[in-house]
């Protein structure tokens, strides 16, 4: 009966071993024949659990364990398994399973790597050893020849890069905790240790698949054994050519250098990469974190997903409007040189090795938000628009969406202002509802205006006495007045009119692209906001609550 048993079992065992040496031929030596070290996982058919490899045959080490030779394979030595064996001949045998310990003997290592250390061949990930378990007296004996159990070793101490994603970096205020600093005691002439609060941030990273052109995000590797180590991060167009060609490097702000900053002028001057170092434990050690412990064996890199920290690239944001699917792919890749660590993904190969959200559908993807008629004021910031250089532009184009008061100047008149014509241009030229006869007020009324001698209908003898608003209503007023993505904000105590796009990293101040401001199409800052509104056919998005944070020097301009 017993052998009837196990003469099934050798053979199917023999097949394995077959299956097994035609894989390892066809493996690469590159990506499949990693070195064995010193506590690698043993895997047994037979055991109740893994086991471990205990390494004795040599003292040369690598990441601080030794490394595996085929002089590991002494019975209970080298091969520590708990629990029972769990073999077909113990049943056959009437017998009760054994300790694993007390039966184990062992063939010689077969398919070893070719690298001889101490004059002995080490161990790879495919190499294997038969036993043939049999009671030894617990006892270390020479290594018998046998065949049937094959243990497969599993190298799981080497460090590890484990997953990398993107959040939004979502904070609050945390608990204030106590830290003791030195301080010089004036009345007792000496340093004395007191106890300060200190306050506390709290993060909640909230993991996304997607994010607006010009936003912030942090991206986030996971890894295993590189505590104190540098990982390098690339960030690499996708599936199709957008920001850059597939597969290549896509350059953006890392918001460690934008903290290093102490002049406002010098944000113009901060410059995109296109790879990142990041030291793993960046964050998990800092006092004034509230959770830092969240991220031990993390590293955090912080990203504006722009090529400039002043304002907005328009150049990518062309790209993302211009591509078919309106949003650039993006993947990640991270690597490590020291020690170096290779991990390919679930769609790694030679070329695209230490690689994540490169699957299909899984890209990262960004997007341009801002709505048309902000695009169209880009287009116009990008020509250089000024009085100095497009005067008669401003006047035949931009006042022309004026129904009664078409100025005919510019510049340096009391009836020159084109601050409202301006915006009113490219709400029309967008295909959306604006002011017939605008001033900068009039922004802030939802319904049109008409202004004093206006005939509302043709057979009016004479025109009004005064002016009004009426029917058509051309926008909507947004709740409390907020400058959300791309509204229409009336400024400066009703006398300018811009458009919402940016704020400071404080939130205090709210960056406005407009007309006539500094005499000239561009960005910048004004107070006294009294309204803020939509035009009557643009529904409002959840990305519009949302202003991109801008790093510039807050100067405010004239209109």
């Amino acid at each position: 009966m017993e052998d009837q048993k196990t003469s099934a079992h050798d053979q199917k065992l023999s097949e394995k071993r077959a299956e097994q040496q035609k894989k390892s031929s066809e493996d690469s030596p590159i990506e499949k024949r990693e070195m064995v070290m010193h506590g690698a996982t043993l895997k047994c058919p037979y055991a109740q659990g893994p086991g471990e490899l205990k390494v004795t045959s040599n003292e040369i080490q690598l990441q601080d364990q030794p490394f595996a030779t085929i002089g590991d394979g002494n019975n209970m030595v080298n091969l520590q398994f708990k629990g029972t064996c769990g073999h077909p001949k113990w049943p056959a045998r009437n017998m009760s399973p054994p300790p694993c310990m007390s039966v184990i003997k062992l063939t010689p290592w077969q398919n070893p790597g070719t690298t001889q250390i101490q004059e002995q061949t080490v161990l790879v990930k495919e190499s294997y050893i038969n036993c043939d378990p049999e009671f030894n007296s617990a006892t270390a004996s020479p290594i018998p020849k046998a065949e049937s159990i094959k243990s497969e070793i599993q190298n799981n101490d080497v460090p590890k890069i484990l997953d990398a994603y993107f959040v939004k970096w979502v904070s609050e205020k945390g608990t204030p905790v106590e830290k003791e600093e030195e301080v010089f005691n004036k009345k007792l002439g000496k340093k004395v240790t007191v106890k300060k609060k200190v306050e506390t941030t709290k993060i909640s990273p909230e993991k996304i698949s997607e994010r607006g052109l010009s936003y912030q995000v942090a991206l986030i590797v996971e890894t295993e054994g590189l505590t104190g180590k540098k990982i390098k991060v690339k960030i690499k167009s996708g599936k199709n050519k957008v920001l850059s060609d597939v597969n290549t490097e896509v350059s953006f702000i890392d918001l460690k250098d934008v903290e290093k900053v102490t002049e406002a002028s010098k944000y113009a001057g901060i410059k995109a990469k296109s790879e990142f170092e990041v030291e793993v434990d960046n964050l998990a050690n800092d006092s004034k974190i509230e959770n830092a412990s969240q991220f031990k064996n993390k590293a955090v890199l912080k990203l504006m997903l722009n090529q400039r920290a002043d304002d907005l690239s328009f150049n990518l944001a062309k790209l993302i409007a211009a591509s078919p699917e309106k949003e650039a792919s993006v993947y990640i890749e991270v690597t490590s040189d020291e020690p170096k660590v290779e991990y390919l993904g679930k769609q790694g190969s030679g070329s695209l090795k230490n690689t994540f959200l490169n699957e299909g559908g899984q890209y990262f993807k960004i997007k341009y938000f801002e709505q048309p008629w902000i695009v169209k004021a880009r287009e116009e910031q990008e020509l250089g628009i000024s009085e100095a250089t497009h005067c008669s532009k401003i006047v035949d184009e931009y006042h022309a969406i004026n129904r009664q008061n078409k100025p005919k100047e510019c510049a340096n008149t009391s009836n020159s202002s084109w601050c409202a014509s301006f915006v009113g241009w490219c709400l029309n030229k967008s295909g959306y509802s604006a002011q017939l006869d605008p001033g900068a007020y009039s922004y802030g009324e939802e319904k049109t205006r008409y202004r004093a001698g206006f005939k509302k209908n043709p057979t009016d003898k004479k025109g009004l006495e005064k002016e009004e608003f009426g029917d058509p209503v051309w926008g909507k007023l947004i709740a409390g007045n907020q400058p959300l993505l791309g509204s229409i904000c009336v400024l400066l105590n009703r006398h300018h009119v811009s458009m919402a796009v940016g704020k400071s990293n404080d939130g205090k101040t709210i960056y406005y692209l407009g007309g006539n401001q500094g005499n000239k199409v561009c960005v910048g800052t004004f107070g006294q906001r009294t309204s803020s509104l939509y035009p009557i056919e643009y529904t409002k998005k959840t990305e519009d609550d949302e202003l991109p944070i801008y790093y510039t020097t807050n100067e405010k301009l004239s209109y």
